[in-house]
């Protein structure tokens, strides 16, 4: 493969990162009848990134930005461009803004590359929003940046700045994968005394209590493949009612190598399903089913493949294909409604969307 490590774990996602990458496909999944309908919810999202259903009807986007927008080529930069977006029936818009975003100035597109931004977001039980923020890189990578990337590599509320948990810090001091000390957080949920936080750069799924403090919950460990070891990437991130975790990884990238992990309350991670394609986010649906979400299929010389989105029954283990007809470009989030709706972010750069998938 053409695209390095560092590149995957950076940007976890640009179409940048992904030109140029060639591989092979996998076998497809069983294929559901029919083909699922997408709706659009909202358009022109800046490097769109998760999505959050809640109870009461609204739907929250965490947009990443697009870094300090006169950033010169070749140049990292932060800037003030990351939001958070939200739709609420007929109403829609951004409900945050100025919220830091970092990426490389490209001459080529005339925009930012490897963004960095908010990544996911769910409403602060004290009001306003937790923001996680990924980086792609270290705290001196943050400190170089200014003071405009400040927020870049942690888990904070937008009420007034407080930083909850700083993932860039403990991935830059402790470096518990040993492996190239690289921070990218992607996904958290709140465990009830505090905070839980993938980081698909170091490799880990970490907790952090009411004070701020982290510890490595797991330290999820290379596929071995037959081009190589392949590094994990830890993306999705759940919680249960009963308190199970679930986690996807990415793969490394390699086709096939994407894993759903399974972590039962006081129990170590057990490897739920296989055999999936870089899987970026997963969601349940409070019916013994979690939906994952596939990156993309696989990847030719240019643009990837379309990406894919398969059921996974948590009884039985069965994986079946949701059938999209090729239309998920690019996604990167995805959310469960209460009423069962599926709601998808897909698209890069300047035109993210919201879409509701209707199997």
């Amino acid at each position: 493969m053409s695209t390095s490590v560092r590149s995957w774990r950076t940007a976890l996602l640009t179409a940048a990162a992904l030109a140029g990458v060639t591989a092979t496909l996998v076998a497809t999944p069983a294929q559901a009848k029919g083909t699922a309908t997408l709706e659009v919810l909202a358009s022109g999202l800046v490097n769109g990134r998760d999505v959050t259903a809640l109870r009461d009807g609204r739907i929250l986007v965490a947009e990443a930005g697009e870094g300090k927008t006169d950033c010169a080529a070749e140049t990292h930069c932060a800037g003030p461009t990351g939001a958070i977006y939200q739709v609420n029936g007929s109403h829609k818009g951004r409900v945050v803004t100025g919220l830091a975003s970092s990426g490389v100035g490209s001459a080529a597109t005339g925009g930012a590359q490897e963004v960095g931004g908010p990544t996911a977001v769910a409403p602060a039980p004290d009001g306003g929003y937790l923001v996680l923020s990924s980086l792609g890189g270290t705290t001196e990578t943050r400190t170089a940046l200014g003071p405009a990337g400040a927020t870049l590599g942690t888990l904070f509320r937008t009420r007034d700045g407080k930083v909850l948990a700083d993932l860039a810090d403990h991935e830059t001091r402790l470096n518990p994968d040993q492996g190239e000390v690289h921070a990218n957080p992607w996904r958290f949920v709140s465990n009830g005394h505090g905070y839980l936080a993938t980081d698909s750069g170091a490799n880990t799924l970490v907790a952090a209590d009411c004070g701020g403090n982290t510890t490595t919950k797991v330290v999820f460990p290379k596929n071995d493949t037959s081009t190589g070891p392949a590094e994990a990437v830890p993306t999705g991130l759940v919680r249960a009612f009963d308190g199970t975790l679930y986690v996807s990884d990415f793969g490394g990238a390699r086709p096939g190598n994407a894993k759903i992990w399974k972590i039962a309350p006081g129990g170590q991670p057990e490897v739920l399903v296989t055999g999936l394609n870089t899987l970026v986010d997963i969601a349940l649906d409070g019916k013994g089913n979690l939906y994952a979400l596939s990156f993309t299929d696989g990847f030719v010389q240019g643009p990837p493949l379309p990406g894919r989105l398969s059921k996974v029954n948590l009884s039985t283990k069965q994986i079946t294909e949701v059938p999209t007809a090729g239309q998920l470009s690019q996604p990167t989030g995805i959310d469960v409604g209460p009423q069962g709706q599926i709601y998808v972010v897909a698209g890069n750069n300047a035109d993210s969307k919201l879409l509701r998938v209707r199997p």
